[in-house]
């Protein structure tokens, strides 16, 4: 047995003991090898895992060097689009008011918009300040469409008919409920896509984006689907993403996480 094999199985057998503590050192030292795994350690809520970040290293998207990354790519229409493009299309009408919460740089709007008619949509894009300052200088350069609006403050957010969150939900910093709460008025629907989510207790593990170490929650699925209902709205549709399952390489036996998409419609 190698060294590293050991180790691991007696931090193993220190963790089932003391807890989450023993968790941070082995994410520590995993997070400086040669090539640190993409989910490092898990904790029991947001501001833990924040406080494990070492010192210097970006721990959210409001950062100049993170908000940038991964744009083309995330441009892309991938197979887990469709369904939302799908109901998209079914909640069409000229003058349509979407809010893309953590919309980035618009990339969801520039994915769609050549298999779905985006032309008379109202299309807002509300995300943190660094995003949305570097969006603007793609959007002056020409390379972000102008239909696009953006702002990083929603109480400038008008009431929308339908909130989009792509991606958004496990690096949200506040609840749910919370960013909902925020708005003007609550929107008829919701259409929710790569919600992490997990049969076992919520989770916030560390993901690897660019030089940071970006919290990322993996919600219990009962729990949050039950706070659904307690907001005012009903499952209309939901489905599951298995490519984007995840497993933190520090805690395997948590197993995989569940990526799901909804469509959520408010209650009458």
């Amino acid at each position: 047995m190698s060294i590293r094999s050991i180790a691991k199985a007696l931090l193993g057998t220190l963790k089932r003991r003391i807890g989450w503590p023993v968790s941070a050192l082995w994410a520590r030292i995993m997070a400086l090898g040669i090539r640190p795994p993409a989910f490092i350690g898990a904790y029991p809520d947001r501001n833990t895992a924040v406080a494990q970040v070492s010192k210097g290293t970006p721990s959210s998207y409001d950062n100049d060097k993170i908000a940038p990354l991964n744009f083309e790519l995330m441009s892309e229409t991938h197979i887990w689009d469709y369904p939302i493009m799908f109901w998209l299309e079914r909640l069409m009408q000229p003058g349509l008011n979407v809010l893309d919460a953590g919309g980035h740089f618009g990339t969801k709007f520039i994915a769609f918009r050549d298999r779905i008619d985006l032309g008379q949509v109202d299309w807002n894009v509300y995300d943190v300040p660094a995003t949305i300052r570097a969006a603007l200088r793609l959007q002056q350069s020409g390379k972000v469409p102008d239909q696009i609006k953006f702002f990083d403050d929603l109480s400038k957010a008008q009431a929308p008919d339908v909130l989009l969150a792509s991606g958004l939900l496990q690096y949200l910093d506040i609840g749910f409920h919370e960013l909902v709460d925020s708005l003007p008025s609550p929107p008829k629907h919701i259409l929710l896509n790569k919600v992490a989510t997990t049969n076992g207790p919520t989770v916030v593990t560390l993901e690897k984006i660019g030089s940071g170490r970006i919290p990322y929650q993996i919600r219990n699925r009962a729990e949050f689907e039950h706070g659904i209902a307690a907001m005012g709205y009903r499952i209309r549709d939901s489905w599951h993403i298995p490519s984007l399952a995840r497993t933190i390489a520090t805690h395997p036996s948590l197993g995989a996480s569940t990526s799901r998409g909804y469509v959520l419609e408010r209650a009458e």
